[in-house]
């Protein structure tokens, strides 16, 4: 079953690395992503239950944003290693 809530550590959310290195629409998108990879319910893992990654299209409308920003945010957070893409999807 989907998840309908989250854990975030406080602390680190307001003072951690995210910060400054993700702008707060960046840090928007970061939130998001952990909501949507909660209502996935596979691990972390944002992508269909077929085992095939979300096309970037579907995941902007999914968090309702543009892929401009969503796709700037991904690179970043792969960069920092707070995602990986894989095959299969993305990872928190």
């Amino acid at each position: 079953m989907p998840r309908k809530w989250i854990k975030l550590d406080c602390y680190g959310r307001l003072h951690g690395s995210m910060s400054y290195q993700l702008t707060e629409a960046e840090q928007s998108i970061w939130d998001k992503l952990l909501c949507l990879a909660g209502l996935c319910d596979q691990g972390g893992k944002i992508g269909d239950n077929g085992g095939k990654p979300f096309p970037l299209s579907h995941i902007a409308h999914e968090i309702h944003t543009n892929e401009k920003l969503l796709q700037g945010t991904i690179g970043k957070c792969v960069e920092e290693g707070r995602l990986t893409e894989k095959p299969d999807g993305l990872y928190i």
